[in-house]
């Protein structure tokens, strides 16, 4: 069964990925995640990709570990670690449209897009207290990084969700969008990155990553040392209008 669908061809370049569980609000199996590791894997290597949409079919993006598989003694949980891991990782734009709930490894895998848009609908939680785990895929590194301290412990340690008003005021997402025009407003802005150079898009997303992780000073020589790397691969500025 295909609980990752992916749609190319619509916008150059462009990927729309849709978890595809929507019976069980996408949450995440062992099959799922090895579609998403195997699609990460496939898009980084295939120069026809420049950027990727993440979304979940029906009313949610995605409920987190499949509980009734995960919760067996033998379940391959370190396959979901990868892939929120792995989607991290991706050196290509990735933005998330968040059409529903984002619960618990549903969030941490929205935590590892580069942009979130939301509808009305979109909410975000964190569960793992309330279920009796810890994450291991970077809930208490990335949740406090994107909205603030204070909230994230609330999220965290209260199991409190945020909705996407509040998401919007605290910068987790940047904007909200009608849930008819959330894909395609996905896709537009996916679209603008991928008329960009590709290669330079990859290196800029890499750059604010590594940046994202250090001190406003020692960002400030990676940057200059990115810029001096560039200039010596002989790239010029590209005029656009």
């Amino acid at each position: 069964m295909n609980d990752l669908r992916v749609q190319s061809g619509t916008i150059g370049g462009v990927e729309l990925w849709t978890l595809n569980r929507p019976s069980a609000r996408n949450a995440i199996t062992g099959s799922l995640a090895r579609q998403l590791l195997s699609a990460f894997e496939r898009a980084e290597s295939d120069d026809a990709v420049h950027a990727v949409v993440l979304t979940g079919a029906g009313t949610a993006f995605c409920a987190g570990l499949d509980l009734a598989e995960f919760s067996k003694p033998d379940a391959p949980r370190g396959l979901v670690g990868d892939a929120i891991r792995r989607a991290r990782q991706f050196t290509k734009p990735l933005i998330g449209a968040i059409n529903g709930s984002a619960v618990t490894g549903g969030l941490e895998l929205a935590l590892a897009c580069d942009v979130l848009l939301g509808s009305e609908s979109a909410v975000f939680r964190d569960t793992h207290l309330r279920i009796g785990a810890m994450s291991g895929s970077g809930m208490t590194v990335f949740l406090p990084r994107a909205v603030g301290r204070s909230w994230a412990r609330r999220m965290i340690l209260a199991n409190d969700p945020m909705p996407a008003d509040v998401a919007l005021r605290v910068g987790l997402i940047c904007d909200i969008v009608d849930a008819d025009a959330l894909i395609d407003t996905a896709l537009a802005m996916a679209g603008r990155i991928a008329a960009m150079d590709p290669a330079l898009a990859s290196a800029t997303k890499q750059l604010c990553n590594t940046i994202e992780h250090t001190t406003p000073d020692h960002g400030l020589q990676v940057e200059a040392a990115a810029l001096t790397e560039h200039r010596k691969k002989g790239q010029t500025w590209r005029t656009t209008t």
